[in-house]
């Protein structure tokens, strides 16, 4: 199920292994930090897994992304791939729909 989040603070605590991010920097050109920011912006969050597990959708230099995540006593990103055109229509309607 998909959840809107109209925007969040950008979480003070955010944590990812320094391989990933690299290999995020060049598979698409966007680092985990760029990532972190569009935390502050609307976004869409599907709960995968259990309660601490999701996918945020998240829009960063015009580009819509699936960031594996994990939140427990600190957000950790994990991967951020570029969403699925059925991932963009899910950002696009909840987006819109929260709006």
């Amino acid at each position: 199920m998909a959840i809107g989040y109209p925007s969040e603070g950008t979480y003070a605590n955010v944590v990812w292994e320094q391989e990933d991010n690299e290999r995020n920097k060049e598979k698409y050109g966007v680092a985990f930090e760029d990532i972190q920011s569009g935390f502050a912006q609307p976004h869409v969050r599907v709960v995968v897994g259990g309660p601490n597990d999701f996918i945020a959708l998240i829009k960063v230099q015009g580009m819509i992304f699936e960031v594996r995540c994990s939140f427990d006593l600190q957000l950790t990103i994990f991967a951020a791939d570029i969403a699925t055109q059925d991932a963009q229509e899910t950002y696009h309607k909840s987006i819109s729909d929260s709006g």
